[in-house]
C-alpha cells in the first residue's frame, strides 16, 4: 500500500470529518433533521468572534405524525475523531452527602415554556442509570501520552453554544405562534471513537505498579454525564447572550403571560410551587450560579459505537413524559 495513501487518510480522518459525515446519517435515520455548524459568538481576547459546534439535529414528536406536534428535541453534537489505542478515562464523583451529579440537568427540559406537563421523574429515572464523571484525560495507550485539553475544548464548544440554542428555543414559543407551542428538550453531547472509562472508585496511585490494562483500575462504559463547572469567562458570556431577555419578554410578551397562567394550573401541592417561566427568564439574565449550573455543567459523553443506542434510548423515554 502506498504509504502517501495512508498519510491522507489518517489526516482525513483526525479532522473528524467522516465522523461529522456518520453522526448525521444516523440522526437522519432516526428522522431528525441535521444542519452543520451550529454558530454562535464568543469573545476571543478583546473581540467577539464566531464559533461553531460540529452539529445540530432537530426532531418532532410523535416521530412519524408531523400533523400533530407534541414535542421537539434539539441535539447538540460535537464530534472528536480518536485513533485506535485511545481511551478517554473520567475521574468519578467520590462527594459522598452532596454530589455534583443534578439529575435532570443532562437532558434539558423547557417544557415550562409550552401548554404541556412534563413527567419530569421518567428524566431523573432514565439519567440515574447514566455513569458520571468530574473530569476527563485522554491517554494513548501506543504512546504513554496524557492530555486533557481536546476533551474540555470538545465540552466548551458546546458549552458556549448552549446559551444560544436555549434562547432559539424560548424564543421559539413566547414569540412564535400561539398554537404552534410544544415542549422542547436539549441534549448537548461530545461524540467520540475513543474507548470511555470512569476510574474504580476504589483505585490506589500504588495499584499502577501491578496492573497490565486500563480495565484493572477502570471500568469501560458506552456513555456518561461528565461535569463542568461555571467560571467568569462563562458567566460574562451568558450575561451577554440573555441582555434584556427578561425585560423584552415580561412586559410586551402576550404568549409568556398565556403560558405562565396554564403553568400555575401544575401546581405541586407537596411543595406549593410550580415551574414559572417568566421566573426563568429573569433567572436566564440575572445568570447566577444556581441558574448556569442547572442547564450548563452536564454533558453527555459518547462513544460513536453507542451512539445509536443512547438515541433509540432518548426517542422512547422523552414521548412519556409528556403528561395529557
Amino acid at each position: 500500500m502506498n504509504k502517501n495513501n495512508d498519510k491522507w487518510k489518517k489526516r482525513f480522518l483526525s479532522s473528524s470529518l467522516p465522523l461529522e459525515f456518520e453522526v448525521p446519517r444516523l440522526l437522519t435515520c432516526k428522522k431528525f433533521m441535521v444542519t452543520y455548524d451550529y454558530s454562535f459568538l464568543r469573545k476571543a481576547e478583546v473581540e467577539l468572534k464566531e464559533f461553531s459546534v460540529d452539529i445540530k439535529g432537530f426532531l418532532h414528536f410523535p416521530i412519524n405524525n408531523n400533523n400533530e406536534i407534541e414535542a421537539s428535541l434539539s441535539v447538540l453534537i460535537e464530534c472528536k475523531y480518536r485513533d485506535v489505542g485511545k481511551k478517554w478515562l473520567f475521574l468519578p464523583d467520590t462527594n459522598v452527602e452532596i454530589s455534583h451529579q443534578v439529575l435532570g440537568n443532562g437532558i434539558r427540559n423547557l417544557g415550562l415554556f409550552s401548554k404541556r406537563n412534563i413527567n419530569a421523574s421518567l428524566i431523573y429515572n432514565f439519567e440515574r442509570k447514566i455513569d458520571f464523571g468530574l473530569k476527563g484525560v485522554e491517554l494513548n495507550i501506543s504512546s504513554g501520552e496524557v492530555v486533557e485539553k481536546d476533551i474540555k475544548h470538545g465540552i466548551n464548544q458546546l458549552k458556549y453554544a448552549l446559551p444560544y440554542l436555549i434562547k432559539d428555543s424560548i424564543e421559539h414559543n413566547i414569540w412564535g405562534h400561539f398554537n404552534d407551542i410544544v415542549p422542547d428538550f436539549i441534549i448537548p453531547i461530545l461524540v467520540t471513537t475513543a474507548d470511555l472509562y470512569t476510574l474504580k472508585k476504589d483505585f490506589k496511585i500504588n495499584d499502577l505498579k501491578n496492573i497490565d490494562s486500563i480495565e484493572d483500575i477502570a471500568n469501560k462504559v458506552p456513555y456518561l454525564f461528565a461535569y463542568s463547572d461555571i467560571g467568569p469567562d462563562f458567566t460574562e458570556h451568558h450575561k451577554q447572550v440573555f441582555d434584556n431577555f427578561y425585560i423584552e419578554a415580561s412586559i410586551t410578551n402576550n404568549n409568556l403571560k398565556e403560558l405562565e397562567k396554564i403553568q400555575s394550573k401544575f401546581l405541586d401541592p407537596k411543595f406549593n410551587f410550580y415551574n414559572s417561566p417568566t421566573k426563568c427568564c429573569n433567572e436566564l439574565e440575572q445568570s447566577d450560579r444556581t441558574t448556569l449550573t442547572r442547564y450548563y455543567t452536564h454533558f453527555l459523553i459518547c462513544s460513536f459505537d453507542n451512539l445509536e443506542i443512547f438515541i433509540k434510548e432518548i426517542l422512547k423515554m422523552i414521548p412519556k413524559t409528556i403528561k395529557n
